[in-house]
This record gives C-alpha cells, structure tokens and sequence, in this order.
C-alpha cells in the first residue's frame, strides 16, 4: 500500500523541525563559544586596565609624596622668616580686636600682632544674645537711659566707642554683666586699630548690618582704621560684606600666610588678600619691604 499523504507531511515536518533544532543548537554552541571568548577578552582588558590604574596610582602617590616634602620645606621656610619680615611692623599700636559673634575664635592672631611690635589691649566677642531688643531694652532702663532710635544700633555703637576710647561706660559694664559680651583685657587704653573678626555658622545679613556695619561706622567715624578679617574655613563668609563697606580684608586669618597678610596691611599695604574668590591676592607685594 502506498503511503498516505498525512505521512509525508508528517515526515516532512519532522525533517524540518530536525533542521530547525540542529540550526538552533548549532547556533547555541557558536554564541556560548563567541561569549567565552568576550569574557576572556574582556577580563584581559579588565587586567591590563587594573594593571595600568595600579601603576598611574603608585605615580600619583610618589608625587604627592614630593609635593609634601616641597611644602614642609616652604612651611618651614615661612615659619622661620615671617618673624623678621613682621618684626615692628606694628611697633607700639594699640589694638583692638571685636569677634562679632561667638562662632569662631580669633585670639591667636595675637601672639603675631605682638610680634610685629603692637599690644593687643583687649578682645570682645559680641554674643548671639546681642541683638535681643527685649533684652536691651531691660538693660537701658536699668540704666535709666532713654534711647530714642534703634536699641541694638545704640548698644554696638556704645560698645565700640568704649573700646576705642579706652573708657569703660556703665552701658558696657551691665552688657557685660548680662552675658551680652566677653572681653578679655580692660577698657582703659586708647585704641590705634580695630580688628573686625566675621564669619558665621549661619548667614543672618540683617545681623551684619546691625552689627558689623554698626561697629565700622562708629570706628571711621572716631578716625581709627579698621581691617575686617575671617578664617579660611567659615560656614558664611562676611567678606564681600566688609569689602562694601569700604575696608581692607583678610580672609585667611587661620594661617601664617594670613596673620602675616593682615600685619602687612596694617602697615599701609591695604586690600583684600586671602584665598577665596572674594580675594584679589594671597597677600600684599613684598617689593621694598625693609626686613629689620
């Protein structure tokens, strides 16, 4: 009997589909052997790339290991010449010097100042409190003192003509009392210079302008320059502040570069030194600078 027609379909079917699983399998090793060979290639790639970050890295860290030994031998070169070059910079200057809030400290310019031949007479630090016109306004009548104008714009001015005269008022004695300001030194020498210490852990423009602005004004006013300064690292920056107001800057005070920037401007060499944007150099020129 002949085969049927369902048998040759079926057989012819079946012929395919052996086809179709040979081509797919067939297909399926090439693929498994192209992905073997990418991976080979690529963990070689990955090998030659670890091998070549290896090696840049062992170059970074010997440049950076005489990167370090050139700055300890600059930082030791500064440290033992910045004597001679501030020495009586500053001979027999009377100096104040106002932190405007307690967020830094800035007492260790001191021992420069006094380096360069100046006696710092006192340091005030104007606490946060300073601004709270309940407060002041408890203290002024305390004193029995009718203030007509701003409370907080009175008290700072009161405060730095204290400092700058030398003359302790009853104002300042109970601010002080109060926990409203901090000196250390006394209020009974005449002031030669101020030193206007900014920078804050939080931007408050309406304080500088109380504050900050206040004190610069009443200092000008007296005919005492006035030199505003930060440190290096500050949260907000008061710089571009002093600098509209009208007055030298250092913004570096934290370093001997900076200490040393701030006597020099002192010492007729007026601008805006430091590191950050707001700075127009490092510090001042040194041409002509007579070394005692």
């Amino acid at each position: 009997m002949l085969p049927s027609m369902r048998f040759y379909v079926i057989s012819i079917v079946s012929i395919f589909a052996a086809l179709g699983i040979g081509i797919y399998i067939g297909l399926a090793m090439d693929a498994q052997n192209l992905i073997i060979e990418q991976k080979e290639d690529l963990a070689t790639k990955l090998e030659q790339k670890f091998e070549d970050l290896r090696s840049e890295n062992q170059s970074l860290k010997v440049n950076v290991a005489e990167l370090k030994d050139e700055n300890d031998i600059k930082d030791i070169f500064i440290k033992s010449t910045y004597e001679e070059i501030i020495k009586n910079k500053l001979e027999d200057l009377n100096i104040a010097i106002i932190e405007t809030n307690p967020d830094y400290v800035y007492s260790s310019i001191g021992k420069e100042l006094e380096n360069a031949g100046a006696k710092v007479v006192n340091v005030t630090t104007l606490n946060k409190n300073i601004t709270d016109t309940l407060k002041l306004n408890d203290i002024f009548a305390s004193l029995e003192e009718n203030v007509n104008g701003d409370l907080v714009t009175k008290a700072i001015n009161s405060i730095t003509e204290s400092i700058v005269k030398g003359e302790e008022y009853p104002l300042v004695e109970k601010l002080k009392e109060e926990g409203l300001i901090y000196a250390v030194g006394e209020y009974n020498e005449p002031i030669d210079y101020v030193i206007i210490c900014g920078g804050s852990l939080d931007g408050n423009p309406n304080r500088i302008n109380k504050v900050d602005k206040t004190i610069i004004n009443t200092v000008k006013a007296l005919n005492i320059p006035v030199i505003g300064v930060e440190k290096s690292t500050v949260n907000y920056s008061y710089i571009e502040s002093y600098k509209a107001f009208r007055i030298p800057t250092v913004d570096n005070t934290d370093t001997i570069i900076g200490k040393v920037a701030v006597i020099l401007a002192m010492d007729n060499r007026p601008g805006h030194y430091g590191i950050k944007p707001s700075a127009e150099k490092v510090i001042s020129n040194l041409e002509n600078l007579a070394v005692e």
